[in-house]
């Protein structure tokens, strides 16, 4: 967390952090919660793509957890992936 405070005040965006394993990528990203890295315009685009992308899934896999707990993550500028997701 201290690493990307300090890239987010010296403006080194984007970045991309790896970690290893299913619940550590999501528990990082979830320890990031305070943090934005999106502007309003930027917001109205990801719900434009995230629900554009919703509309040719499933209806079962829309109720995934790791679906319904993504835009959150992304209207903030965070996305993650591991092999648990589709």
């Amino acid at each position: 967390l201290r690493i990307i405070k300090l890239l987010m005040a010296k403006e080194l965006f984007p970045t991309i952090a790896f970690a290893f394993g299913k619940r550590d990528v999501e528990t990082l990203a979830n320890s990031l919660k305070g943090l934005e890295f999106t502007n309003e315009d930027e917001k109205k685009a990801i719900d434009e793509i995230y629900h554009g992308a919703m509309d040719s899934l499933t209806d079962e896999d829309k109720q995934l957890p790791a679906v319904q707990n993504m835009l959150p993550l992304l209207r903030r500028g965070i996305g993650i992936h591991h092999g648990g997701l589709l």
